[in-house]
């Protein structure tokens, strides 16, 4: 596996749909050309960097579209991206990482999470 240093970075953007709908796009940062078979996708607390909550598998493509977990409390919130230069589940070389701005989910009437 590749030292934490020799990843190349991703640019990780979150745009929060409706509901908890997230629609999740990464690129390699500073015009690196470089493409990826398939990505992890990870939640994560700012601040409590040891926990991570796997979201999704995403094979072949740049992005994402999901619904977060309904248990998931109103809070601030970012998402990791772990991406993959083989397509081959069993010795994967992680290539590169990144992480997402901080976006908030807040309760709105009803109980309902509200994105921004």
């Amino acid at each position: 596996m590749k030292h934490w240093a020799e990843l190349v970075p991703l640019r990780v953007a979150v745009e929060c749909a409706e509901g908890r709908a997230v629609d999740i796009r990464w690129a390699p940062d500073s015009g690196a050309h470089k493409k990826f078979e398939y990505a992890r996708v990870f939640l994560v607390v700012p601040g409590v960097e040891t926990q991570r909550v796997y979201l999704d598998l995403v094979d072949g493509r740049d992005w994402a579209a999901m619904e977060l977990p309904v248990e998931l409390a109103a809070g601030e919130y970012a998402i990791d991206v772990d991406a993959y230069g083989s397509a081959s589940w069993g010795d994967g070389r992680l290539e590169g990482r990144g992480r997402s701005a901080v976006f908030t989910l807040g309760a709105r009437a009803g109980g309902e999470i509200a994105g921004g």
